[in-house]
């Protein structure tokens, strides 16, 4: 080969290779702009992040395995073995899920787990007339007692009008996986919330809470008015038997909360020159040299 030759064909590597460096960058920026945002790292390994499509399915099934076993209107019915009911839900949560608000927490030290997801809605005055609610097709005995329920709950209240808003941000459902409950993913989760909602600009947060634990979560980041109280023992079927028979210790009331979206918090001072050195690391010469100045 002669060495002209030689010299092209290195050209032509080099080339090659910058333009793959080129593809690699762009690639990388791409998945960049269309990737998940990630709201919060939290020490243990767990990430909080955006719910993409891709997920969709994978936040479904959690739901399904976990939150029917705990949330009191769920467990209350035959809903485990009504798959008509099951397949209803999972329809409306699917549609839930394409407003693109919610979230999702993952355990990077545990192969990426899904750990827990909270499913977020935007609700506009405009597009609000309890639409979806009427005209889509409830199947399944279980899941209609359940939407019977929530529709006389939503009924009961304005958000737009009580709150004096033309938009508001709404915890329509949190599931956190059985083996990560208890150390306080769901507290964290729904603070995120509060972050979504002041970064769409979205002045209050809104939330129909079925149990105790989820009212002090509630009350604790900023949902501090109750705009409708509801409780269970008054809940009954055509028969006059109670619907809720078992809604556990504690968790006497259905509540729909409300809150507003406070500004973020303000950014620590820039510290001066002198604070900069005053907690410079002090050198064992430096406490010496103290030591004979005094």
């Amino acid at each position: 080969m002669s060495r002209r030759l030689r010299i092209e064909e290195e050209k032509l590597k080099q080339l090659k290779d910058e333009l793959q460096e080129e593809e690699d960058k762009l690639k990388l920026q791409l998945e960049r702009i269309f990737g998940p945002l990630v709201w919060r790292r939290l020490q243990n390994g767990i990430k909080i992040q955006d719910l993409q499509e891709k997920h969709f399915q994978e936040a479904v099934d959690l739901i399904l395995e976990n939150y029917m076993q705990e949330d009191i209107l769920f467990r209350n019915t035959t809903i485990k073995n009504d798959l008509a009911s099951q397949k209803s839900f999972a329809d409306r949560l699917i549609f839930k899920l394409k407003d693109r608000a919610s979230i999702m927490a993952i355990d990077e030290a545990n192969e990426d787990c899904l750990a827990g997801v909270l499913v977020l809605n935007p609700v506009t005055k405009c597009d609000f007339g309890r639409v979806y609610s009427r005209t889509m097709l409830v199947e399944g005995k279980a899941y209609k007692s359940i939407t019977d329920f929530m529709n006389y709950i939503n009924r009961k209240v304005d958000v737009f009008d009580q709150c004096q808003c033309d938009i508001y941000l709404r915890y329509y459902l949190l599931c956190i996986r059985s083996d990560y409950r208890n150390k306080g993913l769901g507290y964290q989760m729904m603070q995120v919330g509060i972050d979504i909602a002041r970064h769409l600009k979205i002045p209050i947060v809104m939330g129909v809470f079925n149990n105790y634990n989820l009212q002090k979560i509630a009350k604790k980041i900023g949902f501090n008015q109750i705009l409708f109280e509801y409780k269970y023992v008054k809940w009954s079927d055509k028969n006059g038997e109670l619907v809720f028979c078992d809604p556990g210790p504690g968790n006497y009331t259905c509540n729909v909360m409300a809150g507003i979206v406070p500004p973020p918090p303000e950014p620590d001072p820039v510290p001066s020159a002198e604070e900069k050195a005053s907690k410079a690391k002090v050198t064992r010469s430096d406490k010496k040299k103290q030591k004979l100045k005094n």
